[in-house]
């Protein structure tokens, strides 16, 4: 099956989506509250020219956009599109992007890809995504249960299997409800009082703890939308 890729409205400018369809991927247009591009339901992509990465990072939008991708996402990529060596055209700028990027890659956990236009990020999204879905398209299951020694690390890991669930969040959701019994049983109105959370997470949320397994052909075929909250 196709690999699929979601895709901000905003970036059809770009050229990338026809770009990722004429490689054979399958690109649904959507207008994100997150990220650029989401190739799995734990993996958010942001594009940025090294300009407007320069600018993001002068005007304090970078760290309050990688803090709230990371909230919602496991995993966040940026690629910086262009030369970062222009950047120098704001003066002293360059030393405060290497800061930048290490604050990205320590305190965000962020992955920071350099391409070289539109075609090379299109290749870097088109890679993440196949390295990711396997190669099939379907439902994205990439879970890998870890080697946890201790109950709040298993904890911590439960809450983060469900959609828009990362760290910072699952933590929060503990100190809400205590137990993950509790955040199981909270209600919708409970579970959007989390911060991180909100109404249309928790929707998914309670929709996920609620509705009755189906096994075979008669399990439902649940879209990305549903799992991120997206209409």
């Amino acid at each position: 099956m196709t690999v699929r890729v979601y895709a901000d409205v905003r970036e059809e400018k770009s050229g990338i989506p026809s770009i990722l369809e004429a490689s054979g991927l399958m690109v649904i247009r959507r207008q994100l509250p997150i990220g650029d591009y989401i190739v799995s339901d734990q993996v958010a992509i942001e594009r940025k020219s090294a300009y407007d990465f320069a600018k993001s990072l002068f005007d304090g939008r970078l760290f309050e956009q990688a803090r709230r991708m990371s909230e919602a996402y496991p995993v966040i990529v940026y690629i910086v599109e262009g030369d970062p060596g222009r950047i120098r055209r704001f003066a002293g700028l360059h030393k405060q992007l290497y800061s930048a990027m290490a604050t990205l890659t320590i305190d965000y956990d962020a992955r920071i890809l350099i391409s070289n236009g539109p075609q090379g990020s299109a290749e870097l999204i088109a890679a993440i995504a196949r390295r990711i879905q396997g190669g099939g398209g379907g439902r994205v299951v990439i879970h890998k249960k870890p080697k946890i020694d201790d109950i709040e690390s298993w904890q911590l890991y439960v809450l983060q299997s469900f959609p828009q669930v990362g760290p910072k969040t699952a933590e929060r959701i503990l100190e809400r409800f205590g137990t993950v019994e509790r955040f199981c049983r909270a209600t919708m109105a409970e579970l959007s009082t989390v911060p991180g959370l909100g109404e249309k997470k928790a929707e998914s949320i309670r929709r996920i703890l609620i509705t009755p397994y189906r096994s075979g052909r008669k399990r439902s075929q649940g879209t990305l939308d549903e799992y991120t909250g997206q209409e």
